[in-house]
């Protein structure tokens, strides 16, 4: 599998992912600094499209590109949005940043803002049915695993 990048500015640089990374990071793609108010969200432009070449692709198995927060930003109240980016689309790759602290934050051009992770996509046949199966679980939601 290959992931063919175009670059929509000169300046910047490559994707890169060293060993033992899972990801890529990505950047904002701006001319001057942004400033995300408090408790607030900007879309960022990235400055790259991609394309998964060579990847497999049938009814079943597909592949897609994860926008993911990078830890780095995470632990500063910064927080890229995760996202989905299909497989087919060729467009700009643009990142929902969101604010979460009491203050204004600054985004500076070619700020890391972003990773991107490449990851297989499993689509089963989709069957009606009136009944599930049992588990032990059943249908006891959010937190339940963690009681006893």
């Amino acid at each position: 599998m290959k992931l063919k990048v175009k670059y929509l500015r000169n300046d910047l640089p490559e994707l890169v992912s060293k060993d033992g990374d899972s990801g890529y990071d990505i950047r904002a793609a701006i001319d001057e600094s942004w400033i995300i108010p408090a408790k607030s969200i900007a879309t960022i432009p990235a400055g790259i499209c991609l394309e998964l070449e060579n990847y497999p692709q049938n009814d079943f198995c597909s592949a897609e590109i994860q926008i993911r927060p990078r830890s780095g930003l995470t632990k500063n109240g910064i927080i890229a949005q995760l996202g989905t980016v299909d497989a087919s689309y060729r467009g700009e790759i643009k990142v929902n940043v969101m604010n979460f602290n009491d203050i204004d934050m600054e985004i500076k051009p070619l700020d890391r803002i972003a990773q991107i992770v490449i990851c297989p996509i499993f689509k089963p046949e989709v069957i009606k049915c009136d009944e599930l199966g049992e588990t032990i679980r059943g249908a006891k939601g959010f937190g339940s695993s963690g009681k006893e």
